[in-house]
């Protein structure tokens, strides 16, 4: 099922035209570099999240509806005796993008993560799956294609979340 959902939503963000992100057009489709450092449950095991994400948006009132995927890493910490394994998320957003004085905004969003872990034991590598519901206000500036934003995402089923930065590029 979330193999289905994420493909239906690239197939989706692909097919759609390309147009510059500004005020004064319909929609856009874009990428970002999130990197950030994670919290609660998160900062046991890991030191650091980084990845790419693909953003659709459309021009709805003073901003845009959004919709957002992607593939992130979590960086592993490292305990003696454990081997060292990437973990994965990979989530699934939709939002609203606030922009009041032509290039500064708001943004918040919902949506879904799914985890994937990974552990030692006895010697082996173990991975564990699991999903959470999410939640991530940002605040941000952009410049027609370019756009930096702050960012916290928070996992509340999970525990854990990330305190973060997104560079993003819209077309």
């Amino acid at each position: 099922m979330k193999k289905k959902l994420i493909i239906l939503s690239v197939i989706t963000l692909l097919s759609i035209s390309l147009l510059a992100q500004k005020e004064t057009k319909k929609s856009s489709f874009g990428f970002g570099i999130e990197m950030g450092a994670p919290t609660g449950s998160y900062t046991n095991l890991y030191t650091f999240e980084a990845g790419l994400t693909i953003r659709y948006s459309y021009h709805a009132g003073p901003g845009f509806v959004t919709l957002t995927t992607g593939t992130l890493g979590l960086f592993p910490k490292k305990i003696v005796g454990q081997s060292e394994k990437v973990g994965l998320q990979i989530p699934i957003r939709a939002g609203y993008k606030y922009i009041f004085d032509h290039h500064y905004f708001v943004m918040g969003e919902l949506g879904y993560v799914s985890t994937k872990t990974y552990y030692g034991a006895q010697g082996k590598v173990l991975s564990t799956s699991q999903g959470s519901f999410l939640t991530a206000p940002s605040v941000g500036v952009q410049f027609n294609a370019f756009e930096i934003s702050l960012r916290y995402e928070a996992h509340p089923g999970n525990g854990g979340g990330i305190a973060g930065l997104r560079i993003g590029f819209n077309f």
